[in-house]
């Protein structure tokens, strides 16, 4: 409830102003009353009401005189005038003393209520708005840490470019930069982000995220190098000011971030480093610089400090008539070893093409990406050829694709395209050499059966519906001798065992195992055994 005082030199006016007014229904207690202006002054020194309701004209000090000292204390007490018609003049002051009401006399009940609402209204107003203003003030002084690091996102975004209001936020701030000094920033990412937090709790996503900010701000600020902040979850984003640029200081404080994060945390990062800027409205040109620099890490793996001016990144696609000729080539010849199973060839060639790439360490991220992402498909097309599906013999397409695009280094990229390749190629002769197995036992069956007759590899062809060549191909893999060799071999043995057992005569035993010519049979024996079939006998 609001408080006034009532001030008027006739007690009778006094008495009135109090009874005609139903005081509590406005939410107002009058707790005094005063004869002249000089009480009246007083009492509102002692007990700050919230509203004067005073006569002009009074003894010793008027109305307007009280009001006036008030307004020069600064006091916060609302004045509302009463006097008479004659005195209109006098209202022309009040307003200049900005007085919050003025009531004719006599005083009409109504008149009266509705300027005393008013007042009433409007110091509720300003005393809400004045609430609400202490309560953001104070959730500003409780969040400040966190506005703070968000104008520092935002500036490092290239949200502010006008100098003056960016170094009016820098000393509100109290962030140690000035807007016109040089500068540079680095960028630092911890390596293998996804796989690292894959098992964690929430809670401990939280702690490693303030350990990492702590350590990185207590070294930055050691060195009273700049500033620290998170940008986003995985990336810590450090702004170097001038004292850090000579020498090259910064790169010492990278290291030994980096160093500190492994041994007090146990993790890799890597940190891209930008170039300098001139002003701090530039500042996220730099960011862009460090972070290309960080991608970097690509070819020369984790635990990688980068600066930029140091490396030379093209951003455009190198020759590509050239390199897309070298991977035709390369790629036609992994699908060959696919197809036959050969996993030593697909890792020979795979090792090859990622030779090719890594060559100067020129080619972009994406270029590399979409290379293994195009030999992923068609291996994928050369395996549905073969009446195989892709997803029952490795992973599906879009487990393949996810993997292709979240390795972060090159080493890791190979060493997933190789496992991919050799896993599709082992299936592969795995199912050949099943295959193979049961031609091979139906070739030697098939010689076994007809040794003694007209036999050669396209008769044998001919029986199991399959070209000589593919016949003499499996059959040497798998052997490690020919068909004509294992035919020749079946026929000396077979001999061997009629020139012991039997007394028949060297042309009986030629034909008996497929030779007309019992001259030709005689010195395929000799080749064969060393001796003449007659001296076998003996």
């Amino acid at each position: 409830m609001l408080t006034m005082i009532i001030a008027d030199d006739e007690s009778i006016v006094r008495q009135g102003l109090k009874n005609i007014v139903r005081w509590n229904d406005l939410g107002i207690e009058v707790i005094a009353e005063a004869r002249d202006g000089q009480e009246a002054y007083e009492l509102c020194q002692q007990l700050h009401p919230d509203i004067l309701f005073t006569d002009i004209r009074m003894p010793l000090m008027d109305g307007l005189e009280v009001a006036m000292k008030l307004e020069e204390q600064g006091s916060d007490i609302r004045v509302v005038l009463i006097s008479g018609a004659q005195d209109f003049n006098y209202a022309k002051t009040a307003l200049d003393i900005k007085a919050e009401g003025y009531v004719l006399k006599p005083v009409i009940v109504d008149e009266l209520n509705e300027v005393i609402r008013k007042v009433v209204n409007r110091i509720k107003l300003e005393r809400k708005q004045q609430s609400e203003m202490t309560h953001l003030k104070r959730q500003i002084h409780e969040h400040f840490p966190l506005i703070r690091n968000n104008f520092l996102r935002n500036l490092a975004s290239g949200v502010y470019v006008n100098a003056t209001s960016i170094q009016n936020k820098l000393d509100y701030f109290q962030i140690p930069i000035q807007s016109d000094e040089s500068l540079l920033v680095s960028s630092l990412q911890i390596d293998d982000y996804d796989n690292r937090i894959e098992n964690l709790s929430e809670e401990d996503k939280q702690l490693l995220s303030f350990g990492v900010t702590n350590i990185i701000e207590e070294i930055v600020t050691n060195y009273n190098s700049g500033i620290s902040f998170g940008m986003s979850e995985n990336e810590f984003v450090q702004i170097y000011h001038q004292s850090a640029l000579s020498n090259r200081k910064y790169t010492e404080i990278c290291a030994e971030i980096a160093l500190c994060l492994k041994n007090f945390l146990k993790v890799s990062v890597s940190i891209g480093i930008g170039r300098p800027i001139d002003k701090i409205s530039l500042v996220h040109t730099s960011l862009e610089d460090a972070r290309s620099a960080l991608q970097y890490k690509f070819y020369t793996g984790h635990n990688s400090i980068l600066d930029i001016s140091d490396i030379d990144i093209l951003n455009d696609t190198p020759n590509e008539s050239i390199i897309s000729s070298e991977l035709y080539e390369n790629e036609n010849r992994l699908m060959g070893y696919i197809k036959l199973g050969d996993v030593e060839g697909v890792t020979e060639t795979i090792n090859g093409i990622f030779d090719h790439l890594c060559n100067g360490r020129s080619m972009t991220v994406e270029y590399v990406q979409g290379v293994c992402f195009e030999m992923a498909c068609i291996a994928s097309r050369t395996v549905q050829d073969l009446g195989e599906s892709m997803d029952s013999i490795a992973d599906e397409r879009s487990v393949v694709l996810d993997a292709i695009y979240s390795k972060e280094t090159i080493a890791d990229l190979k060493s997933y395209m190789s496992n991919l390749f050799i896993i599709i190629a082992e299936y592969f002769s795995k199912k050949y050499n099943q295959k193979s197995a049961k031609v091979i036992r139906k070739i030697k069956d098939i010689i076994d059966q007809k040794y003694s007759g007209d036999i050669s590899v396209v008769k044998i062809s001919q029986e199991i519906y399959l070209t000589p060549n593919y016949l003499s191909m499996i059959f040497k893999q798998d052997t490690g001798e020919t068909i004509s060799e294992y035919i020749t071999k079946v026929r000396m043995e077979h001999a061997k065992n009629l020139l012991k057992t039997t007394d028949l005569k060297i042309l009986e035993i030629a034909e008996k195992v497929g030779y007309d010519d019992p001259h030709y049979f005689s010195k395929a024996f000799k080749k064969y055994s060393g001796i003449h079939p007659q001296k076998h006998r003996l």
